[in-house]
């Protein structure tokens, strides 16, 4: 599902990250038309039998699903693309040698040591079209693993982690790369570091994808050649929605009133 998006000769994808459990949100955001969520197990308290209802409410909506994973390990990550998921991003990639035994968990023997789960939602529950072939194939074919470019050692060896085996994509996260520069987000030391590692993705082949703020930002970036494109999260527009609402309240209050 997500890797068709990529494929396609449309315009970048657009995606949020997806922080609550509740299917009212899933619902907006279907609605609202993003082409794809994250759901992100490494910053919010969502259990795995949250992202296994998430996963199915948006795959059943038409947005693609994927999963930020909270670390390199295998067994949730094994679960959410037994559950549906459309790919996973895997957090602070550094290296080459890291991408290489990241991707190797996802995919199936002999190409990794991912394993069967032929009886789960992805083999629907075991009566695929195709059966277990089928299973096999959409496994190694249709999900998309994707490195997350969080520090200053992976923009340095961002060659490297591009060339991994099974690596579909790179997502350049600016802000923990921010961290990692000892700079401030907004800084001209960021916008390098980003941009250097989507023109390395580009000249590889490479779908890459980041998170951008306001106009300016989404222009420069598909400019650049990003194929997948984050604004915002849920959280985070049901705060601004509701902080507009006071403070258009609170403006309104203020006007005299006048007699009537």
């Amino acid at each position: 599902m997500f890797q068709q998006l990529l494929k396609s000769s449309r315009p970048p994808v657009v995606g949020t990250f997806v922080k609550i459990p509740a299917l009212e949100v899933a619902e907006i955001i279907g609605a609202a038309g993003f082409d794809f969520v994250v759901i992100d197990t490494e910053h919010a308290l969502l259990s795995v039998r949250d992202v296994y209802a998430l996963i199915v409410v948006y795959s059943r909506i038409g947005v693609a699903p994927l999963v930020r994973i909270t670390d390199h390990g295998y067994g949730d990550a094994q679960r959410y693309l037994d559950a549906g998921a459309a790919g996973v991003l895997v957090p602070h990639v550094s290296d080459a040698a890291q991408a290489k035994a990241v991707m190797r968990q996802f995919l199936f023997p002999p190409a990794g040591t991912r394993g069967m789960g032929y009886a789960a939602r992805a083999g629907v529950w075991g009566g695929l079209d195709g059966g277990v072939a089928e299973y096999v194939r959409a496994g190694q074919e249709d999900v998309a693993r994707i490195a997350m470019i969080e520090e200053r050692e992976a923009v340095e060896d961002i060659e490297g982690i591009l060339a991994a085996p099974g690596l579909d994509a790179v997502f350049v996260g600016p802000g923990d790369l921010s961290l990692s520069l000892g700079v401030s987000p907004g800084s001209p030391a960021v916008h390098d570091a980003v941009t250097r590692s989507i023109e390395a993705a580009v000249r590889a082949g490479v779908p890459a994808g980041t998170v951008v703020q306001g106009e300016d930002q989404l222009r420069l970036r598909a400019g650049q050649g990003c194929r997948f494109l984050l604004v915002g999260n849920d959280t985070g527009m049901i705060s601004g929605a509701a902080r507009r609402a006071v403070a258009q309240a609170r403006e309104a209050l203020a006007q005299p009133v006048s007699a009537s």
